[in-house]
C-alpha cells in the first residue's frame, strides 16, 4: 500500500511539471562536471527577467534545483552545467543522462537583477556556475561587467575555462581553498563594484558574506543565495 500511494503522489507531483527532452550530455574533463543541453518546448524563456531555477525530478519523490546556465528562447534550448563529485541522487541522475531522455522540471525565480548598472563581483562554488552564467546572459556587459571567481570541484581542461574568461576557478582539493578565494577578492579593488552575488553552500556563503561586511570599502549591494547540498 505504502508503495501505491508513493507511486500515486509521485505520478501527481509530475503532472505540475513541464517536460523536457535531453539534447546531449558532455562530461568535461576530469568528467566530474557535465554539461547538459536540454529542449523545453513550453518554458517561455523570453520573459526571463530574474535568475531562475529548475526544479527537476531526479528520482521516485525525489527532486533537485539547477539553475539554467545559457538558454536560446527561439529554440527552446537551455544549458545546465551540474558538479557531480559527489555521490548525491542528483549526481546519480545527472550522470545517468543521455541524449532522449525525458525530463519533469519547474522553473521558479531565485534572484533579482542588480538595481543599478556599474561592476558586477561574482564569489561561489561549482553549485553557483549557472547561477553567475545566467547572471551574465541577463544583463549587458557594457553596463554589467562581470568578474568572478569560484571554487570548484575540480579544475577543468583549458577548453571550458577559456569559454569563461571572465571567471577565476580555484580547485577544492587546493590546500586552503577558501584562503585562497579570500586573498583573490582581498586583492581585488572592491570599492569598483556596485553589486556582489554569492552563491553555493550555504555555510560557505555565510562566511563569505560575514567577510565582506567587514570590509569597509565595499559599498556594493550584496546578493547573497545559499543552496543546499
Amino acid at each position: 500500500m505504502a508503495n501505491l500511494l508513493k507511486k500515486a503522489a509521485d505520478g501527481l507531483l509530475s503532472k505540475m511539471f513541464d517536460q523536457a527532452t535531453v539534447l546531449s550530455v558532455r562530461p568535461w574533463e576530469p568528467s566530474t562536471l557535465h554539461e547538459i543541453v536540454i529542449h523545453a518546448p513550453t518554458i517561455a524563456m523570453e520573459k526571463w527577467d530574474s535568475i531562475k531555477r529548475f526544479k527537476c525530478k531526479v528520482a521516485e519523490l525525489e527532486y533537485r534545483d539547477y539553475t539554467p546556465a545559457e538558454w536560446n528562447a527561439d529554440t527552446k534550448e537551455c544549458t545546465m552545467y551540474i558538479e557531480t563529485g559527489h555521490n548525491g541522487a542528483g549526481s546519480r541522475w545527472a550522470r545517468s543522462l543521455q541524449a532522449g531522455d525525458e525530463l519533469f522540471i519547474g522553473p521558479a525565480h531565485v534572484a533579482p537583477l542588480p538595481g543599478k548598472p556599474g561592476k558586477i563581483l561574482c564569489l561561489g562554488d561549482g553549485s553557483a556556475l549557472g547561477h553567475f552564467l545566467s547572471l551574465q546572459q541577463l544583463t549587458n556587459t557594457d553596463q554589467y561587467p562581470i568578474q568572478g571567481c569560484m571554487l570548484m570541484h575540480d579544475v577543468y581542461d583549458f577548453k571550458f575555462l577559456n569559454k569563461y574568461p571572465a571567471f577565476e576557478f580555484i580547485s577544492r582539493s587546493s590546500e586552503n581553498a577558501m584562503g585562497v578565494m579570500e586573498e583573490w577578492f582581498r586583492a581585488t579593488e572592491l570599492s569598483e563594484f556596485s553589486s556582489i552575488y554569492m552563491a553555493g553552500n550555504i555555510p560557505m556563503v555565510q562566511s563569505l558574506r560575514k567577510k565582506l561586511k567587514a570590509i569597509p570599502q565595499i559599498n556594493a549591494k550584496i546578493y547573497s543565495h545559499g543552496f543546499w547540498s
